[in-house]
């Protein structure tokens, strides 16, 4: 009889999987590693190496063993079956990314890397098999050269998605190397999966004698030509369909699934995996179009967010790593990590070298090549259960994948230096005002271009960044993105402020990086560049109402200079400034940009002091502030009486068309990192805001 309550416990299995895996990925994000590795080790923690161990209850009660049909059975098969679905549609996005046209424009060199990278990590595998046969079972001793084609297609795998990932990034995407990289690593892809085939047909059809029957060659070939021939120019069709309609019906979306799953069906029966047949069917769709595009976005969320992580979390299920704590195992988890590094780096920098690229060039392919990640968690699952390994090889190689993807950033940040390339680290002259613009959406960047220009307008020597940094999201993890890697990111948030500057014949630097962390990003590009000033855009914060939370916060509080933080309310062009002013360094400071905004544009500027006795107060700062004899503007000082400055300097704005104001408690703008504090004077102002933070380091 069947378990009633097996719907229910499949959903909580779910819903603690998605928690603890979307928790780990943003966790190793913050830690500048691959999402995927904290995805991959929230599966781990969830299986007998962590909550089986430390918690067995707590296991039992999340997978409990149930009944179907009378017979005990695992709940996690229901999990499998889920999982294995993810991974076919996980499979059909990676070879819709697949564009050949990245191996014609970069060649022989591409080619050769690749090749490099495949046939020295295969024999290393291969031959490493035999050497520490003792640690597989006896069936697979008995037929050793199926586990040795499958540990050489293991060792050999590079985790393409994963790669475009880094190379995103760290902005490496569109350098020599970094394009070399994905079009040898989209090569590898390939030659991986179809590997993958052949190791799957000896192992059900070979026996022992390892070759693959006639029958299912001949088998195989009918459906590569029926993919090409026939399924192809139906999805072209398909595509024109789209390009009439504009728009991606449930139909056509229905067919495309149908041929998948065709695909998939396939290769199952011609005993090549379902796997091999999905990625089959996305490589033949039609590549660099919006209709691919299309089907990408529609499919990718369900995929990556839902039914990947549960893959994780079936493939943790079968890993124990307590299997391998003893020092023999554990010695043979290192001979495996020092094969699979060794033959990657060695046959992908030799080859590299070969090409004609220096050694530093060299290795930066060979580390980027090593990484493996969740292709190399799929292949070994494919091989768990055909038999060719065991469950310790298994959490060996699990191991391996692990920490093969995490070496990869810190050994690219030796050998990059830092984070930014050199070439986007222009030659600095302190005589230069720096100003840095960082553009979050189109439409913030025009109004902040007019502000820079306006600071900068009276320097003798100038210069202005405009930086855009865009968060990956979880298909960019993953790669689920058609087209080569250097297209994929368009700076379409500077186009506005290209064009302004365009129209002031002002000279601007356009950057734009992938990020993970965008505060620290900013800050760190503001050291790069030697900033004086970044001029940011507010953004609303997640909690509370406050102008000065959420990114605003982080950014005012780690950047090494000047910031400033525009509140925009609809003005073209000050022509009366207020300063309030209780002369703290932020107010200072704030003296300081509305008289450059003051010269740059004519207006006048009126600075007001609250104080509870007027009389005794003197101004010498303002008086110095305001005797360069350059200085043509009208410049008014008012002392206002009173307890509440915030309240007092409310009453004097509705005239002025722009604040400027430093960062002090007695105006209610100190930074809170929830933004709970009250801010009277930047909820309640009618005119736009620039509030200003002098750095003073510490």
């Amino acid at each position: 009889m069947k378990d009633p309550h097996v719907l229910a416990t499949l959903l909580v299995q779910i819903a603690a999987i998605l928690a603890l895996s979307r928790g780990m990925g943003l966790l190793f994000a913050r830690l500048r590693q691959p999402q995927v590795i904290g995805e991959m080790l929230a599966g781990i923690m969830l299986g007998p190496s962590l909550l089986g161990w430390v918690w067995p209850d707590a296991f039992g009660a999340l997978f409990p063993i149930g009944s179907i049909n009378g017979q005990s059975r695992p709940s996690t098969e229901y999990l499998f079956i889920v999982a294995q679905v993810g991974v076919v549609l996980f499979l059909f996005l990676v070879g819709l990314e697949f564009d050949p046209s990245m191996v014609r424009r970069r060649g022989r060199a591409a080619v050769t890397v690749s090749a490099a990278s495949i046939v020295l990590p295969f024999a290393a595998g291969f031959g490493l098999t035999y050497a520490i046969a003792p640690v597989f079972d006896a069936v697979q001793q008995a037929n050793l050269f199926a586990s040795a084609l499958f540990m050489g297609a293991a060792v050999s795998v590079t985790a393409f998605p994963v790669l475009a990932r880094i190379l995103a990034e760290r902005n490496l995407q569109r350098t020599p190397v970094g394009m070399l990289a994905i079009t040898a690593a989209a090569i590898n892809d390939v030659v991986a999966w179809v590997m993958l085939a052949v190791v799957v047909a000896v192992a059900h059809g070979s026996g022992s004698s390892g070759f693959v029957p006639v029958r299912a060659l001949v088998l195989i070939g009918v459906y590569l030509v029926v993919m090409l021939l026939v399924v192809r120019p139906l999805l072209e069709r398909l595509q024109k369909l789209y390009d009439a309609q504009g728009r991606l019906s449930h139909s056509v979306v229905a067919v495309i699934f149908l041929c998948m799953l065709g695909s998939a069906f396939a290769t199952e029966v011609l005993g090549i995996h379902a796997l091999f047949g999905a990625f089959v069917a996305g490589f033949v769709m039609p590549k660099g179009t919006r209709f691919v595009r299309a089907v990408t976005e529609r499919m990718e969320d369900l995929t990556i967010v839902f039914l990947l992580p549960i893959f994780f979390a079936y493939a943790g299920l079968q890993t124990d790593l307590r299997g391998i704590l003893s020092p023999q195992y554990a010695l043979v988890t290192l001979l495996i990590i020092v094969v699979a590094c060794a033959g990657k780096v060695l046959g992908t920098g030799g080859a590299a070298m070969l090409c004609g690229q220096k050694w530093r060039e060299a290795l930066t392919l060979g580390a980027l090549m090593n990484t493996r990640g969740l292709m190399e968690l799929i292949i070994l699952t494919v091989g768990l259960q055909l038999g060719v390994i065991n469950d310790r090889v298994y959490g060996m190689m699990v191991v391996m994948a692990l920490v093969t993807t995490a070496m990869t950033a810190p050994l690219l940040h030796l050998l990059q230096r830092g984070g930014v390339p050199d070439a986007a680290r222009p030659a600095t002259d302190d005589r230069v005002f720096s100003v840095l613009i960082p553009v979050a959406r189109p439409e913030s960047g025009g109004p902040l271009l007019g502000l820079a220009a306006w600071i900068t307008g009276g320097e003798a020597k100038r210069r202005v960044v405009a930086l855009t940094l865009d968060r990956m999201s979880g298909a960019d993890l993953y790669g689920g993105v058609s087209g080569p890697i250097e297209h994929l990111r368009p700076a379409e948030a500077l186009e506005p402020l290209l064009l302004q500057a365009r129209e002031r014949n002002l000279s601007v630097e356009p950057m734009s990086y992938f990020s993970r962390d965008v505060p620290s990003d900013i800050a760190r590009v503001a050291r790069v560049v030697n900033s004086d000033l970044v001029l940011i855009g507010h953004h609303q914060p997640v909690f509370g109402r406050a102008l000065l939370g959420g990114i605003v916060h982080r950014v005012l509080t780690t950047a090494d200079c000047d910031v400033a933080v525009y509140v925009e309310r609809g003005m073209q062009k000050p022509t009366r400034i207020l300063v309030p002013f209780m002369n703290s360094s932020h107010d200072r400071l704030a003296l300081d940009i509305a008289g450059k905004i003051a010269k740059s544009t004519g207006a006048s500027i009126s600075i007001i002091h609250v104080s509870q006795q007027p009389a005794d107060v003197t101004h010498p700062v303002v008086e110095r502030a305001f005797k360069d004899p350059t200085q043509k503007q009208a410049v008014t000082i008012k002392i206002v009486p009173g307890d509440s400055p915030a309240e007092a300097i409310l009453a004097e704005i509705s005239d002025h068309d722009l604040v400027v104001i430093g960062v002090a408690e007695e105006w209610g703008l100190e930074s809170s990192l929830l933004g709970m504090r009250p801010e009277r004077i930047a909820q309640e102002c009618p005119a736009s805001m620039l509030i200003v933070r002098k750095y003073l380091p510490t």
